[in-house]
């Protein structure tokens, strides 16, 4: 009997390890089943059949993950740790399904050539959703170099936006406006054909772009104040004439990089270009009151001391200026400070300042008078100023 037993047992055991073994091997067929891109010619495959193969690759994984992941439970719970170990390492190496570098280069090519603008637009969607190597990029390089006597360069630099295709991008207006090479036209290909102006919004291509600047010849005039932009493609320095916003502004000329101001007797040699750009000063006088009450009441005959704001509102440097008070009756207002002096206002500074001021009159009187500034050209901005005496 206990013989019987013992062969019985044997049996069972033998049985068993079969049965464990039949099962990894199932496991490992299981996962060495395949539906991928490479069972496709990617160069004649349709989009939707790339597409549907794709998805079916991905599906395929997910129940291979599923049952593989179950067979390992069931091997841990049964305590068979060889098996288990095997099903973990099984999920560990299980491939999830990817678009290759190489695969990526063949569909772009299609997509690019493709007529068909929504089978273009659809699968250009997929393909960035699906391919982490579908990024199209715009590059925008530039290089120079210059081994004339006496001076010799070179120098290069390239960059590159990348974005959802289809999507808006806006091209840079390039800072570099003027250049060795000309004034900056816009951005075109390597044989210098203009494609797009600067800054101009485009739709991100589906491949990627190689964008260089073209360059013009000719003179530019720029003004930051009135927002005018003139270009003329001749030789002669033909300066447009500008309105001024009000008359605060002072218009002061226009001038070259150099500081050097056109004054309509210039010219440009064969190929040369220019950029000029407009000066303007403009001082405002702002929040003038009797310091402390915030209002124009004055004691008669006593000292009070008068706040001012100075704002620069042209586009350079106003230089050295004078301030003052200047009364329309001589004698009803003397200023104590004499004329305050400010330097170097730049261009949308402000800056504040005190007079003292004693005012001549009877109660109820009202003492006109004007705050004078004055720069070192001589131009001249006054601000009226009503005094009331208590």
């Amino acid at each position: 009997m206990k013989n019987n037993t013992k062969k019985i047992m044997v049996a069972l055991l033998v049985l068993f390890v079969a049965a464990a073994g039949v099962f990894a091997a199932a496991v490992r067929e299981e996962a060495a089943e395949t539906v991928s891109l490479e069972s496709l010619d990617l160069s004649s495959a349709s989009f939707e059949q790339i597409m549907e193969t794709f998805a079916k690759s991905q599906e395929s994984y997910q129940r291979k993950y599923e049952s593989i992941y179950n067979k390992m439970v069931d091997f841990y719970k049964a305590g068979e740790v060889d098996n288990y170990f095997d099903a973990k390492g099984m999920l560990r190496n299980l491939e999830y399904p990817a678009i290759t570098a190489e695969q990526t280069e063949v569909l772009v090519s299609r997509l690019v050539d493709e007529q068909d603008a929504s089978k273009k637009e659809s699968f250009s969607e997929w393909l960035y959703q699906n391919s982490r190597y579908y990024r199209p990029a715009i590059t925008f390089s530039r290089s120079s170099a210059d081994e004339g006597e006496g001076r010799s360069y070179r120098y290069s630099f390239s960059y590159s936006i990348s974005a959802k295709p289809g999507s808006t991008v806006t091209l840079p207006d390039a800072a570099m406006k003027f250049t060795e090479d000309g004034l900056f036209a816009g951005w075109g290909n390597a044989e210098g054909e203009l494609l797009y102006e600067a800054g101009q919004e485009i739709e991100m291509p589906y491949g990627n772009l190689a964008l260089y600047p073209v360059y013009k010849q000719g003179v530019l005039f720029v003004d930051t104040v009135t927002g005018t932009e003139v270009f003329e493609d001749g030789s002669e320095i033909n300066a447009p004439v500008l309105e001024a916003p009000d008359e605060t502004y002072v218009f002061l000329g226009w001038y070259d990089a150099e500081g050097n101001k056109a004054d309509g007797t210039a010219s440009l040699a064969e190929g040369e270009s220019a950029v000029y750009t407009a000066r303007w000063v403009s001082i405002a006088v702002k929040d003038v009151a009797i310091k402390h009450t915030k209002n124009l009441t004055v004691n008669a005959g006593e000292k009070e001391k008068l706040s001012f704001s100075v704002k620069n509102n042209g586009n350079v440097n106003a230089g050295s200026l004078t301030i003052e008070i200047v009364p329309e009756k001589e004698g009803t207002v003397e200023n104590l400070s004499g004329k305050l002096t400010a330097s170097g206002l730049r261009a949308g500074q402000t800056k504040t300042g005190t007079l003292s001021i004693t005012v001549s009159g009877s109660s109820g009187d009202v003492v006109n008078a004007n705050v004078v500034v004055k720069d070192a050209e001589g131009n001249e901005w006054k601000v009226p100023v009503k005094l009331t005496v208590k």
